[in-house]
């Protein structure tokens, strides 16, 4: 199977790793259970700009270079490169593409990485699955996963506080990658 992944809070807990950045550096703290927005400007009112230059600033910090993976993710995608060829599509700006580059190789080696940038304009993630032939999709984001699962692709997504009260028949909720392995495992079996 071909297969897509969101790296940011799929992979790896980005806004849990951003919530210990913030709570270092600003005041008052913020609590990731009371964060129901996937958009930080929502819970902080800030402005989009002023959203994006918070994250650059996470981005260039420590922080960001410790940031924790998803529990069981690691492990689930090295069973999963075994059989099947994974993307990982993100809306994370080119100019994190080192980075992201450099956590990946130290992680998992050489593996498909794709800059969909679409936070910031660039083309959707929904046409690169498209593209390239890819119709599972394991994402976290409620408005995009509801998009993505009316053109046709399969969503398995990942429960977050930001993503409830989305439902499409082409969008399953999962809470684990253990869930995530056990429910590819039936959609591989139903295509055979």
């Amino acid at each position: 199977m071909k297969l897509g992944i969101d790296v940011d809070n799929v992979v790896v807990d980005l806004h849990k790793g951003f919530f210990d950045f913030y709570n270092s550096n600003f005041s008052p703290p913020m609590n990731f259970n009371a964060f129901e927005d996937y958009y930080l400007r929502t819970f902080l009112e800030l402005t989009k700009e002023e959203e994006l230059a918070l994250w650059n600033e996470y981005h260039d910090s420590a922080f960001f270079d410790k940031v924790p993976f998803i529990e069981g993710a690691r492990d689930a995608i090295e069973f999963l490169r075994r059989e099947n060829e994974l993307f990982f599509i993100t809306a994370r700006h080119s100019s994190w593409k080192e980075k992201t580059n450099r956590f990946f190789r130290d992680n998992f080696g050489e593996v498909n990485i794709i800059f969909s940038g679409d936070v910031y304009g660039g083309q959707s993630k929904d046409v690169i699955c498209s593209n390239l032939g890819v119709n599972i999709l394991i994402e976290d984001h409620k408005e995009h996963s509801k998009e993505y699962a009316e053109k046709g692709i399969k969503i398995l997504l990942l429960d977050k506080p930001w993503n409830k009260g989305v439902e499409h028949e082409n969008i399953t909720r999962v809470y684990t990658w253990q869930e995530i392995l056990t429910k590819l495992g039936e959609m591989k079996n139903a295509n055979q």
